[in-house]
């Protein structure tokens, strides 16, 4: 029979050892261009993966709007800036995700997140992970394919022809917001409302952007390695074309929004937080397998990404250069 004494300290080291077992997080997801929160082919694929991964976490996906419908027109029309509150207020709303969440944002619903985060970050982001989404923005309007929406894709490109940063357009398209005119950078500058200013490129910096980022525990980029729909395709690893090239491009550390750490991406790199991770094929078209065993154990499960992550990090300089 044990001891009263010894019976407690049994029952104290249990508990601590319940207390550490904390479950995984919530995890928020953002669709990309075309598809929708709910899309029993792409974005319903992935929320059962997590939850094959991890049975009780709770797994949001942002809808904007009253459904799919709307959903996914506004993936192409609307106004970032207001779509982004719109996340902020919806988020802020579910009681499962008060303490903190971690996110996966797949193509241009990881600009977005990361707009959310330095935006508002409240609740807070912990853990971000994008794929494939176009941070230093795009210098052409992306493709189409034949989707169910490629009647709005070909619209918005035909709309975007006419002007990304004409009045109208500027404010209704969304792929406009993210164009960055490298050829024509002060106009880019004075009449893009979106991407100068989440990448805090004006001239006031907004330092809450830089705060809020530099708090993540970790953000990890995944490029895919033959992108051809965003224009640079290393736009996913921030990388952009040099100012006035319409071909050379240069890596993030060689940009000021990296020397003078503008949003705080100079800081997560110097503490092991900032990760750039490649993902074989096209735009998007990733494997179940490859989502389940590059991506899933990152954003689910507590571990040093840099150390133990997907097998193609890039992690210096050097070795992004060599695969630009």
């Amino acid at each position: 029979m044990l001891r009263p004494g010894l019976y407690t300290s049994i029952l104290l080291l249990l508990n601590v050892k319940v207390s550490v077992a904390k479950k995984d997080l919530p995890v928020v997801i953002w669709h990309g261009m075309g598809d929708s929160c709910c899309n029993h082919d792409s974005i319903g694929k992935i929320v059962k993966q997590i939850h094959q991964f991890s049975p009780k976490t709770f797994v949001h996906s942002i809808m904007i709007g009253e459904n799919e419908s709307s959903d996914r027109k506004a993936g192409f029309f609307g106004n970032a800036n207001s779509e982004v509150e719109y996340v902020f207020r919806n988020l802020s709303s579910i009681p499962e995700l008060s303490k903190g969440f971690n996110a996966i944002g797949f193509s241009q619903g990881g600009l977005f997140l990361r707009a959310y985060i330095e935006r508002y970050n409240n609740p807070p982001v912990k853990k971000l992970i994008t794929m494939g989404s176009p941070h230093s923005g795009i210098s052409d309007p992306p493709g189409c394919d034949d989707s169910r929406d490629s009647w709005n894709c070909r619209l918005m490109r035909s709309i975007i022809r006419g002007g990304a940063y004409s009045a109208y357009i500027r404010d209704h398209v969304i792929q406009a917001q993210y164009i960055r005119d490298q050829m024509n950078y002060d106009t880019y500058l004075k009449y893009n409302i979106f991407l100068p200013d989440i990448n805090n490129e004006k001239r006031l910096k907004n330092q809450t952007y830089k705060k809020n980022l530099s708090q993540l525990d970790f953000f990890a980029m995944i490029r895919f390695e033959q992108d051809h729909t965003l224009v640079p395709r290393n736009s996913s690893w921030f990388g952009s074309f040099e100012i006035g090239s319409q071909n050379k491009e240069i890596i993030l550390e060689d940009q000021d929004i990296y020397k003078e750490d503008w949003i705080g991406l100079k800081a997560l790199d110097a503490q092991g937080k900032l990760l750039f991770l490649s993902c074989p094929g096209e735009h998007m078209q990733f494997t179940a397998e490859y989502f389940s065993s590059e991506v899933l154990p990152l954003i689910l499960h507590p571990r040093n990404p840099r150390k133990t992550g997907p097998r193609q990090v890039y992690g210096s300089k050097k070795q992004r250069q060599t695969v630009f």
